[in-house]
């Protein structure tokens, strides 16, 4: 094997060192003898590359020998190497091919030699990488088509059985990926086809390489860039940002009243990549902004709404909020080709929602000084707010409500008086534990639940532990990358989201640059654990689990809105990218190759819902909740949720049976590697009724209405739910296991609990699935529901001295204790429950998306 070729020039370079744009670069075992290169040369003065030895020589080789031999083998080639092989500069003077033609797929067609007759094709020797497109006019969304070939020394297609035998891999920058519909395995007449996929446009750095399968061979390399465009105009977009002129700010989803906005409108592809809004896209027309508010509350610039054309593509006008409260801006096309239905589309697909506060506080020492914050009053005063003017239904459950209040306040006295400053309690000795790196974990994990109850208190012992204890450097030990995102950096943003107060956003951003060494692998998949005070982790030849690699970019991209920073979502981004490069779609298995592997494999695997898989599929819609225009989230949603009954029993019947039942007690098993059914049902599994029903509520009516997806959705949800409830309620203590059996044998009922599995963390899954039906559907049922799990909790769990426990065994009275309190109990469990009682004002779900641990992001964030 030789050397590739291509439209750029070609060198040689030093092991170890990068193989400059255009170049190859050998690469292995034998890279450091220049005597014994595979089939390799070496550079030469003047271009003039010499060939170099096959095979180091032998120490009993006498001069006369080597002498003679040599001169046998320059008469055979002058005598019987044919013309025109000589002539193409391939055998001529011993020199190995090392010139570049250029060849476009014409030129393919009739350059490529004919095939060779059975049994004289040769060993490859030459590689020709063929742009079958112009790597000029590569567009994001379309396949970059790319072609290997193999020669042997004559030139001819080299022979298939050796060709079958190379290591082929393709090494790509940024989010592209090689398609998974000509993944490099099988050559055909000496040809591989490599099609490159891009849902980004940007420049991207394509590195081919190729390996003889001797192990002590070298590795040759060649690279080029391939710019990829933007695909064809898909929809409009609307974001807000200040006027260059003005001094206000927002912090939490809320702009300063009387303080100039810029609404900019851009288009995008399907990709959410940017093009040019320019007239003929508009095919004549006119883009206004239309708005919902009263009269005297919003002012318009222009007053008839025209968005004018700028020269960077986009279209703009100017709005200000003339009176605090929250109004919805989108856009309308007036005029032009517009199609039919387009209006409601275009609104559909660029209302935003807008927040305006007057109480804004400045600081000028603080570097933020620029951006003025919103700083809210207190939890009290927003809780108090919360339950005026409220409906007779919503105000006979805030003494429920009230009740899971004081369980919380039990659980901050617990850790308080026992544990501060500790990741988490430990209820029954009475200590703390650092599971986490000593960085008080639940006091993170809990501001965001303490301001919803009103907390005025426990909120400012939580923000003094923030503002002057908090030491990040400390924690030096191996912490879960997963858990400290999601409870560390989402518990801060969650802070800043409803409080305002910058103390949050910086303690969040601090954490965040701790955690960006861990994206810095081969893969850009995250390690698992990282030391946060060194800035290192272990590495690890384990598999990677899905959740904890797919789950990161909810945070990560909140911090770079909020921030300006843009390190936090690349890092967040190329992860997400590099778990889709595997070329799997819809339901993914739950392992995939180790964070040090590149490109990015999935391991086989069982397919499942709940643990080691579920925040992924959560974040694939809490994604386009945040950024409304990358459509790509919500593709990939619908995507699952298409084939999400495939690991449901029972399986959901037609749509004729569906009408004529009632409920069906779904429930959500596993699926093995091989496509048995794996008869179990995680606790774990109990979020995705509440992620259908959020589904429901959230994504445009076009797509729920195709295939039947609201009535199956909505059907599935509340199926579920009551599966989920029944793990509660069917046990002597009324507390859910880890996991159930499933009955193979229809109406597939729950079986026995392994004593493995009767362990209860106080999981907040159901709970989470209640509060989200109920806000979907106001059904009672699910509020009842909850009182009995929220009952069954104070009656096992709470401990006498502050607290509560993990019950080792929920099938047994009386119960016995595990000495943990898990810092999800008061992010998650007691939110949602003290949400499912309390009244919809108390949080705004069209404002605010949650995260996996439950803290609240402002949705259209980015």
């Amino acid at each position: 094997m030789g050397h590739i070729s291509n439209v750029s020039n070609v060198g040689f370079q030093e092991q170890g060192s990068l193989a400059r744009e255009g170049s190859f670069q050998w690469r292995g075992a034998k890279a450091l003898e220049p005597l014994s290169h595979w089939n390799c040369s070496k550079d030469c003065d003047d271009d003039d590359r010499k060939a170099v030895r096959l095979t180091p020589p032998s120490s009993s080789e006498e001069p006369t020998f080597s002498l003679v031999l040599l001169a046998a083998a320059a008469l055979f080639c002058f005598f019987l190497i044919p013309h025109s092989y000589a002539a193409s500069g391939i055998g001529r003077q011993g020199e190995l091919p090392q010139r570049i033609t250029r060849q476009d797929a014409g030129d393919l067609i009739t350059d490529i030699p004919s095939p060779s007759l059975r049994g004289c094709c040769g060993e490859p020797t030459e590689f020709r990488w063929i742009f079958l497109d112009q790597e000029d006019q590569a567009e994001a969304g379309r396949p970059f088509r790319t072609r290997l070939l193999a020669r042997d020394r004559l030139g001819r297609q080299a022979r298939p059985s050796a060709c079958d035998a190379l290591r082929v891999g393709l090494d790509l920058s940024g989010r592209a990926r090689l398609s998974s519909d000509t993944l490099p395995s099988a050559w055909r007449r000496s040809e591989l086809e490599l099609y490159i996929e891009n849902e980004l446009a940007e420049v991207v750095r394509a590195q081919v390489r190729i390996q003889s399968p001797d192990p002590e061979a070298d590795v040759l390399l060649h690279t080029s860039q391939i710019r990829f465009a933007p695909g064809p105009m898909h929809g409009f977009s609307l974001r807000v940002e200040l006027s260059s002129d003005s001094g206000g700010g927002t912090v939490g989803g809320s702009w300063q009243t009387s303080v100039p906005l810029s609404v900019i409108a851009s288009i995008q592809d399907r990709f959410g990549n940017p093009t040019t809004l320019n007239p003929q896209i508009l095919g004549g027309g006119k883009l206004l902004l239309r708005s919902n508010a009263a009269k005297g509350a919003l002012e318009i610039k222009p007053e008839d709404g025209t968005m004018f054309l700028d020269r960077s593509g986009e279209a703009r006008a100017v709005i200000r909020g003339l009176s605090p409260g929250s109004v919805e801006v989108w856009l309308e096309q007036v005029g032009g080709n517009a199609p039919p239905g387009h209006m409601q589309e275009l609104r559909a697909r660029t209302a935003h929602s807008l927040s305006f506060a007057s109480n804004f506080a400045s600081n000028s020492a603080s570097a933020h000084a620029a951006a003025p914050r919103v700083v809210k009053a207190s939890p009290r005063a927003e809780f108090e707010a919360a339950r005026t003017g409220i409906s007779d239904a919503d105000a006979n459950w805030l003494a429920k409500a009230d009740e899971v209040r004081e369980a919380f306040r039990w659980a901050w006295k617990g850790y308080k008086t026992n544990a501060w400053g500790f990741d988490e309690l430990q209820p029954v000795s009475r200590k703390g534990r650092d599971s986490f790196g000593g960085v008080g974990l639940t006091i993170l994990d809990s501001m965001s639940t303490i301001w919803l109850m009103g907390l005025d208190d426990e909120f400012e012992e939580a923000a003094a532990f923030v503002r002057d204890t908090l030491d990040f450097a400390k924690a030096d030990s191996d912490v879960s990358v997963f858990e400290l995102t999601i409870r560390g950096v989402g518990g801060l943003l969650g802070a800043h989201t409803l409080s305002g107060q910058q103390v949050f956003l910086d303690k969040a951003k601090e954490l965040g640059e701790r955690l960006l060494p861990a994206f810095d692998t081969p893969s850009r998949l995250p390690l698992p654990r990282l030391n946060i005070a060194r800035g290192r982790g272990p590495s690890s030849g384990e598999p990677t689990i899905l959740s904890e690699a797919g789950s990161c970019q909810l945070e990560f991209r909140s911090l770079s809105a909020r921030t300006g920073d843009r390190r936090f979502q690349k890092a967040a981004d190329d992860a997400f990218e590099a778990i889709q490069s595997s070329g799997l779609k819809g339901l993914l298995p739950v392992y995939l190759t180790p964070t040090m592997v590149s490109p990015v494999k999935a391991v086989a695997s069982k397919f499942a819902f709940g643990a080691l898989a579920d925040s992924y599929y959560e974040y694939l819609l809490k994604q386009w909740l945040q950024s409304p225009s990358e459509t790509r989230f919500k593709d990939s949603f619908l995507q699952v949720m298409d084939e999400l009954p495939s690991i449901i029993r029972p399986l959901p019947d037609s749509a004729e049976q569906r009408k004529a039942q009632g409920e069906t007690k779904f429930k959500l098993i596993e699926v093995s590697p091989s496509g048995d059914p794996i008869w179990k049902m995680d606790h774990l599994s109990c979020f995705a009724p509440a992620l259908i029903a959020l589904g429901l509520d959230k994504l445009p009516q076009a797509d729920l209405l195709k295939s039947g997806r609201n009535h199956t959705w909505t059907r599935l949800a509340e199926g579920l739910t009551a599966s989920c409830f029944e793990m509660w309620s069917s046990t002597p203590t009324g507390l859910a296991p880890e996991y159930v059996m499933v009955n193979p044998s229809p109406p597939h009922n729950f079986m026995q609990t392994p004593p493995d599995g009767r362990h209860s963390f106080l999981r907040p899954e159901t709970a989470e699935s209640l509060f989200y039906l109920h806000r979907l559907t106001g059904d009672e049922k699910y509020r009842k529901w909850g009182e009995q799990m929220f009952n069954a909790i104070v009656k096992h769990a709470q401990v006498d001295t502050g607290g509560f426990s993990s019950i080792r065994d929920v099938k047994t009275l009386p119960i016995s204790r595990l000495d943990e309190m898990q810092s999800f109990l008061m992010a998650e469990t007691f939110k949602y429950l003290f949400l499912l009682f309390s009244p919809p004002k108390t949080l705004d779900m069209k404002r605010f998306v949650l995260n996996t641990e439950g803290h609240p992001f402002p949705r259209n964030e980015l």
